[in-house]
């Protein structure tokens, strides 16, 4: 047992030196803990786990470091109005007339005659993208087990949709043929409907793709302030990966962009951040996700003629006027007030903040910010009320690193002295988990600041956004590779997940396998992930400061 502490109190003392600004690890300081804790499939409050296990593509592997049983406890999803679905601050009121009348036409749900199916996964953009509110991800009742027999509909649900899961969609690996797939094979099918007459295709056959180990997943992303988004300049995003370097190789992590092949700029939307506007987004998934047809993707995806009730494509610009109550929105067909609805939404609220402080004027925040608006290297990003960051000098950094260092070791050391508060509520336990937060490594992938490039949009130029995502996409390694390339990202990338809004998130990582963020913060952790050494700092905390850690994040 000596030996042990002997051990970990020379591998802190290595973290210390990274945090503190030392050129190089000591060796085999935060090395990663090869031992198998065992792949931790939990999925929180669902049957989904089952599915999970017996799922293609998620290879769990190892689950590297610390079993998440000895870790901090989620506080859970937090509580409250849900501070996100609103308009963007300073809009003109005919820019929130657009919004409104593109927020209703996202709710809207759709049937055959409006060009849903013949395959499918929900009718309504809406449906998906629910909680907390319009525009998030997945509810807390999945609505794909209702849509499964609607309308008269013989859809037989599969294994891994379930009442109090995560809705998914369903990608199939590789083709019969051993080529590689990576498309979304539709759920349903809309034979037997009342409003499908004639129709008699059949669903694929999930069972058999289970069992050759052939199907990933995907829940939907959060749409939240993503127009915002769209708005910073690829400068910005480079500045921000090619920023801190040296510690960024120290803890193992380089990470790239998935560049559209067309005009070399950087794509920023979806798991893979595959797609490269939300206007390209929006036609993808009501072609891929509903099976409408519209003017980006013309064409429908099943070919049997018996099930094809409509001309194509199926959503068209008007050449009348709808009557939306938007002069702008009148001519507009559904994927552009899609994607009007995303770019005018705003960013989701952290708690405590009485407006939306994940976006604000350039200026407004006393955060010290680098090059392009990205937080400056090394200092603290958050605060006790994330709305805003606060500020911080190298000095202070340095301080607050060691303080940090100071509690890991005495944890360590097996000492009994004071924890910061683990309280969900206790504004120090928040105030110590951005400090946290920053200094085991999060904020190097989960980059907290950007700003914005000039807008059309009223009040929305130059303006501070806190995402907490670099939008490049890094290697996971074996626990959580799908094995599905897009664009430059391979089987085993993902883009960062922008943290904003997630206190109020329900399930977590690119296929919902939990419901739990420790068991997620963990999930990062597996063969070959640049995040390794980053979980085994996060491992190597004392419980009050883990705590403190999910305390902010649940902040978020």
């Amino acid at each position: 047992m000596k030996t042990v502490k002997i051990a970990r109190a020379h591998a802190l003392a290595g973290l210390a030196t990274i945090l503190l600004g030392s050129v190089a690890w000591p060796t085999g300081a935060l090395s990663q803990n090869n031992s198998t804790a065992g792949a931790t499939n939990a999925d929180a409050g669902s049957n989904a786990a089952t599915a999970n296990d017996s799922a293609a593509g998620q290879r769990f592997g190892n689950n590297f470091g610390r079993s998440p049983s000895r870790g901090g406890t989620d506080p859970g999803v937090r509580t409250g109005a849900p501070g996100a679905g609103g308009p963007l601050q300073g809009l003109n009121n005919t820019e929130l007339q657009y919004f409104n009348a593109a927020k209703d036409v996202f709710k809207e749900v759709d049937a055959v005659p409006d060009g849903l199916g013949p395959r499918f996964n929900l009718d309504s953009c809406a449906g998906c993208h629910a909680h907390p509110t319009v525009g998030g991800s997945s509810p807390p009742t999945n609505p794909q087990v209702a849509i499964a027999t609607a309308a008269g509909a013989k859809n037989t649900l599969p294994s891994f949709i379930t009442a109090n899961g995560p809705v998914r969609e369903a990608r199939f690996v590789r083709n019969p043929d051993g080529s590689p797939d990576g498309s979304v094979h539709g759920l349903f099918v809309i034979a037997g409907r009342s409003d499908a007459p004639g129709c008699n295709i059949t669903q694929p056959n999930f069972a058999a793709q289970l069992a050759r180990n052939n199907v990933i997943f995907r829940i939907p992303t959060p749409l939240y302030g993503l127009g915002l988004v769209e708005n910073v300049p690829d400068s910005a995003l480079q500045t921000s990966l090619a920023a801190n370097a040296q510690q960024k190789r120290s803890l193992g992590i380089s990470g790239h962009f998935n560049i559209n092949t067309n005009d070399t700029t950087i794509a920023r939307f979806g798991w893979k951040a595959q797609n490269k506007s939300l206007l390209l987004f929006s036609g993808e998934a009501y072609n891929v996700e509903m099976g409408i047809t519209n003017d980006l993707f013309q064409n429908e995806r099943e070919g049997d003629a018996n099930c094809q009730f409509n001309a194509t494509p199926e959503s068209v610009t008007p050449l009348q006027p709808a009557d939306t109550g938007s002069p702008a929105g009148n001519f507009q067909n559904d994927i552009e007030l899609f994607s009007a609805f995303m770019r005018l939404t705003a960013p989701p609220t952290p708690a405590g903040s009485p407006a939306a402080p994940a976006a604000q004027a350039a200026g407004a925040s006393s955060q010290t910010t680098g090059t392009a608006g990205q937080a400056t290297a090394g200092q603290t990003t958050g605060s006790a009320t994330p709305s805003a960051a606060a500020a911080s000098t190298t000095s202070t950094m340095m301080a607050s690193a060691a303080a940090d260092i100071s509690s890991v070791m005495a944890a360590a050391a097996g000492s009994s002295a004071a924890q910061p508060s683990s309280s969900a509520t206790s504004g120090a336990s928040v105030t110590r988990g951005s400090q946290v937060f920053s200094n085991i490594g999060c904020g190097l992938c989960h980059t907290m600041t950007f700003t914005t490039a000039k807008s059309q949009l009223t009040g929305q130029s130059n303006v501070t956004i806190q995402p907490f995502s670099d939008f490049a996409v890094h290697d996971m390694g074996s626990g959580l590779a799908d094995g599905v390339t897009q664009g430059t990202a391979n089987g085993n990338e993902f883009r960062s997940a922008p943290l904003w809004g997630l206190g109020q998130r329900i399930f977590f990582l690119h296929d919902g396998r939990t419901a739990d963020l420790n068991v997620a913060i963990q999930q990062h952790a597996s063969r070959g992930s640049e995040a390794n050494t980053v979980v085994n700092n996060y491992n190597m905390l004392s419980q009050a400061d883990q705590q403190s850690l999910l305390n902010y994040l649940r902040s978020l």
